[in-house]
């Protein structure tokens, strides 16, 4: 009675069922071998493309960018030296203004 309106599965499909499985299952693999094949093909272009930078004869390295980098370290060290100053100046002058404000 439970079982009227329900339609029992037919060996057809369960076999349609195992083939789709089987063709899901091969394509996940296949996608997988396809996915490590292009990952492999970037890493050598990736690979050409820098060794072939560096034999270009018109690519030539800033001779100066190391002492760019040591200067931009040193501006950025004075920076926030100079901001914890600010900071702490700006608490030194809260402070003293409470203590005007306090005393009025």
């Amino acid at each position: 009675m439970f079982n009227a309106g329900r339609e029992t599965s037919s060996p057809g499909t369960a076999l349609s069922e195992k083939q789709a499985k089987k063709e899901k299952e091969r394509l996940i693999k296949e996608l997988q071998l396809i996915t490590e094949e292009r990952n492999d093909l970037r890493d050598r272009l990736r690979f050409l493309t820098e060794r072939s930078m560096k034999n270009r004869p018109h690519f030539r390295p800033n001779p100066y960018y190391e002492d760019l980098e040591r200067m931009e370290e040193a501006v950025m060290s004075i920076l926030h030296n100079l901001e914890m100053e600010n900071t702490v100046i700006h608490e030194n002058s809260h402070k003293l203004k409470k203590e005007i404000t306090f005393s009025r």
